[in-house]
């Protein structure tokens, strides 16, 4: 999606090696087909920043497979003396499925979550059991494709945008994506 969004270079690292990971092989391949470069057995370690807090890149190291774990995948090691730094203006971060323990990790008793740990939202307006607290993306259907996370963005904009202006967002305007 970044490729598509008009980025000049993306790079995906991942810290065990195309064989071991538990992804889509189709949307590696369709990423690899697109431009995507990944960069197998590389863990991102810290994003770096400027004096402005401007993202300049990534460190990130080196990792070989071990022993297998629990689930029978090789067990990634980190390579000590590996460190590299992978130039960046913007970082994306993925890094996983498992939900948090949201009212806690927010401090908020009252957020209203599903039964599968993602956030409850009121389907229309994007609208979270908070009043004036709205959630898209992952949070809210659990593992899903970015381009999802952009459609539900721009609809929430729609509908904080009227709740702001303190109209309705019981049925936001659907914004139509070029094709």
């Amino acid at each position: 999606t970044a490729v598509r969004q008009g980025a000049k270079s993306v790079k995906c690292l991942y810290r065990r090696d195309r064989e071991n990971m538990p992804g889509s092989q189709r949307e590696v391949a369709n990423a690899i087909e697109e431009g995507v470069e990944f960069l197998w057995l590389s863990a991102p370690e810290a994003v770096l920043h400027d004096s402005d807090n401007e993202a300049t890149g990534v460190r990130a190291v080196r990792m070989r497979l071990g022993t297998p774990d629990m689930s029978g995948r090789a067990k990634p090691e980190e390579i000590e003396g590996s460190q590299f730094v992978v130039p960046a203006d913007m970082v994306i971060t993925a890094l996983g499925f498992d939900p948090e323990d949201l009212p806690v990790m927010f401090n908020e008793p009252a957020l209203g979550i599903t039964r599968w740990g993602t956030l409850k939202t009121d389907f229309r307006t994007l609208m979270t059991t908070m009043e004036g607290v709205f959630a898209i993306g992952d949070i809210v259907r659990g593992a899903s494709l970015v381009v999802w996370a952009i459609r539900d963005g721009r609809d929430a904009a729609t509908s904080i945008d009227c709740y702001l202006k303190a109209q309705s967002a019981e049925k936001p305007q659907r914004l139509k994506l070029a094709s």
